[in-house]
């Protein structure tokens, strides 16, 4: 995205996280050949295989190999509208059979990893990832669809998180109503996410649902809301976590708080991808005990 774009987005969504270039570039870092390459299962679930009740598989990727891969671009530069970060190939690590976003301060200044399915494209569809997050005040993590167009927004965010004790998990769609203003809705759900869980979305014509260990935990049902146009997935790392608590209507950091290390990982142990075998998820009744994302929030 052009940087005059990337502003003009941000000014209207304090919450919201931007690239602010395409990151089609497919060079990844490389790790340990005595590591990267055993197969491994370091979420303790395995990467799941074929197709599910009305999706079909399209894509898995489990990270057992010592480089990113043709499948993935490394993000580079500073995030729309966070002045607080920048993104560097050098912090995207794949070892151990995962993908590891790393994050590094050096002389007050952070230096996260990020990176693009770009070349897995559709619209609409299911993302399932198995991840887990080190702990700090200071590094955010955004999984999240975002538009092949590069013009934000739509945005899909399925699973974020400002909390330093990862005890918090966020989702949220970022849409322009229909007097052309921007606009979001939000939900939360709680749990260790400093500890391994399944997180994933599923996206068709009127519908999103927000997954967490395989069940819907909140969802969105409008029209209005929801993107139809084609988007692609963003793993992101990220500096300014304690300046968006605010935002978020969280509790500002503590200058005394111990979660404040100098080198973060997120890591990621497997990605699945499915197209939607039918035209779209069913979507005529809300899920039961789901959270109901709404036009007002």
């Amino acid at each position: 995205m052009r940087a005059a774009a990337a502003a003009l987005a941000v000014a209207a969504c304090a919450a919201c996280t931007i690239p602010t270039n395409n990151p089609t570039g497919r060079a990844g870092a490389t790790a340990d050949p005595e590591l990267c390459g055993e197969r491994q299962v370091p979420g303790g679930v395995p990467v799941p295989t074929g197709d599910l009740s009305g999706w079909k598989q399209i894509f898995t990727d489990d990270f057992d190999r010592c480089d990113l891969g043709s499948d993935w671009g490394p993000y580079s530069g500073q995030p729309g509208g966070n002045p607080n970060s920048h993104w560097d190939r050098s912090m995207v690590e794949v070892s151990g059979g995962a993908l590891t976003l790393k994050a590094e301060r050096s002389a007050g200044e952070w230096v996260t990893g990020g990176v693009s399915n770009y070349p897995v494209t559709q619209q609409y569809g299911r993302w399932e990832i198995r991840m887990r997050a080190d702990r700090s005040d200071d590094i955010s993590y955004h999984m999240l669809l975002w538009p092949k167009s590069e013009n934000w927004p739509p945005e899909i965010d399925f699973a974020e998180s400002v909390s330093g004790e990862r005890s918090q998990m966020d989702a949220w769609v970022h849409w322009v109503d229909s007097n052309g203003e921007n606009k979001k809705a939000q939900a939360t759900v709680r749990g260790d996410f400093s500890d391994w869980h399944t997180v994933g979305v599923e996206w068709g014509p009127g519908i999103i649902r927000y997954l967490l260990d395989g069940a819907v935990w909140a969802e969105v049902r409008s029209d209005a809301m929801i993107p139809d146009e084609p988007m692609w997935l963003g793993l992101q790392a990220e500096a300014g976590a304690c300046e968006r608590r605010a935002d978020w209507g969280m509790a500002p950091c503590s200058d005394a708080s111990p979660l404040q290390p100098d080198s973060v990982g997120v890591q990621i142990d497997w990605v699945a991808v499915y197209s939607p075998e039918r035209s779209q998820p069913d979507a005529t009744a809300p899920t039961p005990g789901a959270v109901q994302m709404t036009e007002d929030g």
